[in-house]
């Protein structure tokens, strides 16, 4: 009989199978991993796989120590394999609906774009990845297609040693690297879009989705992931703190018109 450990790394291994299988799964999982762009590949990946709609995970000492939170009695973790010690173990992170408030909790601030923080967001993109357009969710999908096309570039050499049993093993290196950046660029657009709130169902289809199906083992959806999923938080990070940024700004103003 397997042990815990064991069931929650089978049921990883399960899920990533599964998340390529049809690209609305994939979407879906996107969706999840976007709101949870904090958390590497692996551990959105068995957030999707048990809380779908979560949208702010932590453990339960920083909820009830750090926010001033309590967890719900009777609420069921989410667990995650934590395999950077000397041997795997279970973490367990609950989300913000299973907790409840006290006197002086604290939520989590979980940013909005809004209309009024396009300017200042659209022109952070174009300063730090020189890419320029009117239309956000166009300058996003550069976006994604640049920085797609640099983590190719350092980590190609990696990939050809991922693709045993795999679609990919069937194409020659210039292919491999084709439905790379294929599937990387429409993975991270799709996610940069939906936690920017623009909707991407309304802009793809299933063909934006084919190179998808090509990562179809364990390995080669962990190493798509893991790419979509450390480029995804690097510029939703810079997305977040742009908007902080500019909230900040304008308190500052409304104080000192105030006084």
């Amino acid at each position: 009989m397997p042990t815990k450990i064991e069931m929650y790394a089978q049921m990883a291994d399960h899920v990533a199978t599964q998340l390529t299988g049809s690209w609305q799964e994939w979407a879906g999982f996107l969706t999840t991993a976007a709101r949870l762009y904090k958390y590497p590949f692996h551990e959105q990946m068995m957030i999707y796989a048990q809380r779908p709609d979560a949208t702010a995970c932590a453990e339960y000492d920083l909820w009830n120590d750090k926010m001033g939170r309590y967890v719900r009695r009777g609420s069921k973790g989410i667990a995650l394999v934590d395999d950077s010690g000397d041997r795997p173990r279970l973490r367990y992170v609950f989300d913000i609906s299973d907790t409840g408030t006290r006197e002086h909790s604290r939520t989590p601030w979980l940013w909005r774009l809004e209309e009024q923080h396009m300017d200042s967001v659209t022109a952070m993109l174009e300063r730090t990845y020189e890419v320029s357009s009117e239309d956000l969710a166009q300058q996003l999908a550069d976006v994604a297609a640049k920085l797609a096309d640099e983590y190719w570039n350092e980590h190609q050499q990696d990939f050809f040693y991922i693709i045993d049993g795999s679609f990919l093993e069937e194409y020659d290196e210039l292919n491999i690297e084709v439905q790379f950046k294929a599937a990387a660029t429409v993975s991270i657009t799709y996610a940069l879009m939906s936690r920017c709130g623009l909707e991407p169902e309304q802009y793809f289809s299933h063909e934006d989705f084919m190179a998808i199906f090509d990562f179809n083992t364990p390995a080669t959806i962990g190493a798509l992931g893991t790419a979509v999923s450390q480029i995804n938080q690097q510029v939703l990070r810079q997305i977040g703190v742009t908007i902080r940024n500019y909230e900040r700004e304008q308190l500052a103003e409304r104080s000192d018109q105030h006084e």
